[in-house]
């Protein structure tokens, strides 16, 4: 499997010859391409949950879901095949397609190995939804100043980064109190 990363334009692309995706090796070349040079300047391109061992025993693991974020996605190779998507479900955070087309005239057809599998759980008031958990995970990345290009603006009495605000209060000495509002 081949990738060629691109932050400027938010394209992981397939090199020539790659018919079959790992989802998590998709994943793990995209952490590799971001330890690179100054990569990291760029904004994410996926948020990864799941892996984690249910019953390790009977070796049953909640599925690895990757999604891609900040509009990044990825284009097949330029040639017509069928593209075989393994080994973790592949989604776009808030929904889409994951695939952009080639450039050139060619078809490609997507075809998932691993059906898609839902899972949640009770809370005892309702269902916890996976894409609400990557969101909030998102949200604390960037409320602690960690997602490059969105900086995040401190004064004494608030703190905002892109679409977050909250309120800081308290006596001056001992308490303070953040708010979200």
């Amino acid at each position: 499997m081949g990738y060629s990363i691109n932050g400027e334009t938010k394209v992981i692309t397939l090199t020539a010859g790659t018919t079959n995706v790992s989802v998590r090796d998709l994943w793990s070349r995209w952490v590799d391409w971001g330890k690179l040079s100054d990569n990291s300047k760029y904004l994410a391109a996926m948020v990864s949950i799941g892996g984690v061992p249910i019953n390790e025993a009977e070796g049953t693991f909640i599925p690895v879901y990757v999604f891609l974020t900040n509009g990044w996605r990825i284009k097949p190779q330029e040639a017509n095949h069928t593209l075989n998507v393994k080994d973790g479900i592949l989604l776009v955070s808030g929904g889409g397609d994951p695939f952009i087309n080639t450039t050139g005239n060619f078809v490609v057809r997507v075809n998932y190995q691993q059906p898609v599998q839902a899972i949640s759980f009770s809370t005892g008031g309702g269902t916890v939804d996976l894409t609400d958990i990557e969101l909030k995970i998102t949200e604390l990345y960037k409320i602690h100043g960690l997602s490059v290009g969105s900086p995040m603006t401190v004064t004494q009495t608030s703190r905002t980064v892109d679409d977050i605000s909250q309120e800081i209060s308290g006596d001056g000495e001992t308490t303070t109190t953040i708010t979200r509002v």
